[in-house]
């Protein structure tokens, strides 16, 4: 009869959503971090460009490719990839970067590539600091600025290295919240404060940041949306400022020298 179907729905439904909420809750390694473990592509056919291996507290041993600009850098940096990205993408985004005259350091996250794993919040983070304090003595000898550059999920490592004090400047491109902030976005619909073990927060090292920010945005982003790079900028308060990107999304924000928003990176490398 339409009754018991009616029963028989209102009894399943609620069993359907909980089955839902368990199989997102055991999926979350795959969808937090998206690429983890896929063939290694080496780096892409540009030259000057080193690769080397650094080694975590726990023992983990992950990738960095150098590239080195024209002549003397004016700076050094740090420079923390994107979520599902790896040493290729560290690699591309070290070129474009060091046409500001700095010597950049692309780092592959734990897990990626051939980088020991597992992902996770920390061994990004402590992947994070063993890098940095390693650029921080060369440039150091150098005796140039350390500058901390995060994009998206990189955005975690970067502000982190940047609240231990390690680095002089710090360069942020669609930085979140905190993923909960993102997932909270994407998925209204499923109680993720409950299940989400990767707890990646810059809201909650905001205060902690001394050094200049500078967050560019775009404000189509529909992955990571323009309100919490806005959000972050205000909690971190006079240090920082934002450059918000007209009719860009998440993905093709540009950050090379010649793009729109060239000129004020380059000012923002050259502060004393």
């Amino acid at each position: 009869s339409a009754r018991r179907r009616i029963v028989i729905w209102l009894l399943l439904l609620p069993l359907l959503y909980l089955l839902v909420v368990v199989l997102v809750a055991a999926l979350q390694d795959f969808l937090v971090f998206p690429g983890k473990g896929r063939v290694d592509r080496g780096v892409p056919p540009v030259g000057g460009l080193e690769v080397d291996e650094l080694v975590r507290p726990d023992g983990g041993r992950f990738r960095v490719v150098t590239a080195r600009p024209e002549g003397e850098p004016k700076a050094v940096a740090v420079y923390f990839v994107g979520n599902g990205e790896d040493l290729y993408s560290a690699a591309l985004g070290a070129d474009e970067l060091r046409d500001y005259g700095i010597l950049v350091m692309g780092v592959e996250h734990a897990g990626y590539g051939a980088s020991d794993g597992p992902a996770s919040v920390e061994t990004l983070l402590s992947g994070a600091t063993t890098v940095a304090r390693h650029a921080r003595a060369l440039a150091d000898e150098l005796q140039v600025p350390l500058v901390a550059v995060g994009s998206s999920l990189g955005t975690f490592c970067a502000v982190h290295v940047a609240s231990e004090g390690l680095v002089d400047r710090l360069l942020l491109r669609a930085p979140p919240t905190s993923l909960l902030a993102v997932a909270q976005g994407h998925y209204a619909w499923l109680p993720v404060g409950m299940f989400l073990r990767h707890r990646f927060d810059n809201l909650s090292k905001a205060d902690q940041l001394s050094c200049p920010v500078l967050v560019l945005h775009g404000d189509k982003d529909h992955i990571v949306p323009l309100h919490l790079g806005q959000d972050l900028v205000t909690a971190i308060g006079d240090n920082a400022q934002m450059l918000v990107a007209r009719g860009y999304g998440h993905n093709n924000l540009p950050f090379g020298r010649g793009g729109a928003f060239g000129p004020s990176i380059d000012e923002f490398l050259d502060l004393p």
